[in-house]
C-alpha cells in the first residue's frame, strides 16, 4: 500500500488509525493511557522515518 500511494497512502492510514482511536477509547472500559502514548509515539517515528527516507 505504501509503495503504491506513497504519501497519500500514509495519511489515508493515519486516518484510519485516527477513526479506530476514537472508537476504541470509547468502547474500552480498561483503557491505559501509557499503551495508547507508547503505540503512538512507535507510529509517529515509523511516520517520521518515512518521510526523512523520502527527502
Amino acid at each position: 500500500m505504501i509503495e503504491d500511494r506513497g504519501i497519500d497512502g500514509l495519511k489515508l492510514m493515519e486516518e484510519m488509525v485516527e477513526c479506530c482511536k476514537r472508537k476504541r477509547l470509547t468502547l474500552t472500559p480498561h483503557y491505559d493511557p501509557r499503551l495508547e502514548e507508547f503505540v503512538v509515539n512507535d507510529v509517529l517515528s515509523v511516520f517520521k522515518m518515512f518521510e526523512e527516507e523520502q527527502s
